[in-house]
């Protein structure tokens, strides 16, 4: 009779540990999957952040007479594609163009210790085509003396200059090609315009202020880091304007575009892509590094190659 009674406790003791394992067993089953998903994950980003794209652009103006080849290379932020980037050097040096064009932040203003990767990468492309160099906000941070950081920065920048580089901190200069005279101008910007969390309106005459009045006559580049200003740029005369800065927005939804911006503005209209009105275009560049945050989730960087050529030509 005590047997009898005590099997039904038994079986339901039984039953209640079966449970418990195989609760144990789906929890470690989700942990298991978990950190595979983990791992699987950092391998992806450690193989995309050494991948890059070349993105093509043509464009035409009536103010060209022969066709021309740009390079640009924007936010590289000291990263490295292979050995003393072999790997991007040889993309440069395979597209042979008539000038390569840097709208900012080639640095990092905190890595001085990896300023030499800069200085690696100028002296090989400045054997390929002139460089031209607008300050990004990581540059500008470094121009205020009260940085501990100013004093490394200087000197980077005097190697680069012996080397060749154009620095064009609102100034301008022109690169004659053929017979075309093309104005190169690089705007630098007031630290106030990049604050996080912050929509900062462009004052009307900031951009005069900053560079004088467009060339109408040439064609005119404008090197502008930021590309939030992108309408204000073509007001003020670019014909061309080359930005980067966002990243591409670090993470992408296919069919959507970029999610953030590094100012926290969602969904921002000008992060990466092509954008015309009325005979004047922006490419805005994803960008060809990364810093802090290492992420690029459907948004590999990009190396932009720019052909621009005379309005009645194909």
């Amino acid at each position: 009779m005590i047997l009898f009674l005590s099997l039904p406790g038994l079986k339901i003791e039984i039953h209640v540990y079966k449970i418990r394992r195989e609760v144990v067993n789906f929890i470690f089953k989700i942990i298991g999957v978990f950190f595979c998903l983990i791992l699987v994950y950092v391998i992806w980003q450690t193989w995309e952040l050494q991948q890059f794209n070349r993105t093509r652009y043509e464009i035409t103006s009536d103010k060209l007479t022969e066709k021309h080849k740009w390079l640009v290379i924007s936010d590289l932020h000291l990263w490295q594609y292979g050995k003393h980037n072999e790997r991007l050097v040889e993309a440069v040096r395979e597209e042979a163009p008539e000038a390569i064009l840097i709208p900012g932040d080639l640095i990092v203003h905190t890595e001085t210790q990896k300023f030499f990767v800069a200085e690696e990468l100028m002296e090989q492309l400045t054997q390929i085509a002139p460089v031209y160099l607008a300050n990004g906000n990581h540059e500008s941070r470094l121009e205020d003396p009260e940085n501990e950081n100013y004093e490394a920065y200087q000197q980077l920048k005097k190697c680069l200059q012996k080397l060749g580089v154009h620095f064009l901190n609102n100034e301008q200069e022109i690169l004659r090609t053929g017979a075309d005279e093309i104005v190169i101008s690089g705007l630098e910007l007031p630290l106030d315009y990049y604050k996080k969390g912050v929509q900062t309106p462009l004052a009307a005459d900031e951009l005069v202020n900053c560079l004088g009045e467009a060339d109408a006559s040439r064609y005119q580049i404008l090197l502008a880091h930021t590309p939030k200003y992108v309408p204000e740029y073509f007001a003020w005369g670019a014909d061309l304007s080359l930005s980067g800065h966002y990243h591409g927005g670090l993470v992408c939804i296919p069919g959507i575009g970029s999610i953030i911006s590094p100012q926290f503005e969602l969904f921002p209209k000008y992060s990466f892509g092509r954008f015309d009105e009325g005979g004047q275009t922006a490419l805005v560049s994803r960008g060809m590094g990364t810093h802090t945050f290492h992420v690029r989730i459907f948004n590999r960087s990009e190396l932009l190659i720019v052909k621009a050529m005379p309005a009645d030509r194909n």
